[in-house]
This record gives structure tokens, C-alpha cells and sequence, in this order.
């Protein structure tokens, strides 16, 4: 896909709508990621057959992380991401990689107007709650890691990143949930973000 259809793509994306599951009735092609997924070496290997499509920011909402990414509505906010086009494969080893049959992401879809006009449901996965809370953490430096990879494959803004890693610690709330998922990762040093340069640190 050429950069001026990225462009247009991107901006008419903004203005997206929410399709319920039920109202989708054959097999999702496009996937919209905004963590881990946005990483082109990831996707290689868990789902080679899928497909880059291009960048995909949206507006109110943000990543937020819980120890791993997920995203929440925010008014006057926008969260960066990337769009795939994916196989019925891909979406099954992605539901598997989610967590979606233990209840750790759900399904959820977008409607998107493709820049022909026509309008095309979109998957994404929303974090779910383990112990009746979500709270909020900052991630480990390998995930993150995986993620910036990802931010520079969709050539996106890394500043949403940065932004969402200082909102981690200024919101953090250790709840039940986060605490678990951070125990069952092996207890991994949390990145920081330095307050005089912005540079993250562990």
C-alpha cells in the first residue's frame, strides 16, 4: 500500500464506529494491535502469513499497561497503533496467545471506512479482569521493548509510548490482578522513565 493511502487510511480510521460480536458474520481479515502485536518479528513468527497493513491511531482512548498493554477510553486522547490484515489461522494462534479461552483479553471489533468508502470490521483484544479489578503497572524491559520494535515497524510516534509508560507510574494501582500477573512473569524489574531526560531506565 503506497504512503498516500496510509495517510488516508489513517484519517478516516479516526472516526470509527464499534461493532458488536454478533453482528460480525464471517471471518475477520483485519486485526488492529497496539501492543506486542505491532512488532513485525513477533507476527513472523506467530502469524506468518499475516500481513502489515499500515499505521492506525485512534482517538479517545490510550494505552494503558497492566503490566502488559491494554487500551481504555479517554476523552481528548489518542492511542497509536498499527492494522493487519490477518487469516482465519492468524486470528485463532492470536486468540491463543491472548488468552482468550482462560478470559485474560476479549474479542472485540471496530468498524473501519476504508479509504474506498466501504466500511470493514476490525478485531482487536480488550484486557480483561482476573480478580474483579484492572489495575494499573509499569511493564518489564523486555515487553516494552517488543512494543518500541513494534512503534518503529508502523513508523508511529513514541512519544503515545513514552506518555503511556509515565501515566503507568503516576496512576499505578497494584490490585490483585496486576500483582498475580507480575508473580507468574517471575517478579521482572519494572522500566522507569527518568524525569530530566525521559529516557526510560530500569
Amino acid at each position: 500500500m503506497s504512503k498516500r493511502k496510509h495517510r488516508r487510511l489513517k484519517h478516516k480510521s479516526l472516526r470509527c464506529g464499534v461493532a458488536k460480536p454478533e453482528t460480525v458474520k464471517k471471518p475477520t481479515t483485519l486485526m488492529w494491535a497496539y501492543g506486542s502485536n505491532l512488532s513485525h518479528r513477533q507476527m513472523r513468527l506467530r502469524c506468518p502469513r499475516a500481513k502489515p497493513v499500515g499505521p492506525l491511531c485512534l482517538e479517545g482512548g490510550v494505552l494503558t499497561f497492566r503490566g502488559y498493554a491494554d487500551v481504555e477510553s479517554r476523552d481528548g486522547c489518542v492511542i497509536a497503533g498499527g492494522l493487519w490484515r490477518i487469516t482465519p489461522r492468524c486470528e485463532r494462534e492470536l486468540d491463543a496467545y491472548e488468552g482468550v479461552s482462560a478470559g485474560i483479553y476479549e474479542k472485540r471489533y471496530l468498524l473501519l471506512r476504508m479509504p474506498d468508502g466501504r466500511e470493514e470490521k476490525c478485531l482487536y483484544y480488550k484486557m480483561l479482569p482476573q480478580n474483579g479489578e484492572l489495575g494499573v503497572m509499569p511493564p518489564w524491559a523486555q515487553y516494552l521493548d517488543v512494543i518500541r520494535d513494534g512503534y518503529k515497524d508502523f513508523k508511529l510516534n513514541t512519544r503515545y509510548l513514552d506518555e503511556a509508560l509515565a501515566r503507568a507510574w503516576g496512576e499505578k494501582d497494584k490490585t490483585a490482578d496486576v500483582l498475580d500477573r507480575w508473580k507468574r512473569k517471575g517478579r521482572p524489574r519494572l522500566v522507569r522513565i527518568t524525569e530530566a531526560n525521559g529516557e526510560t531506565v530500569q
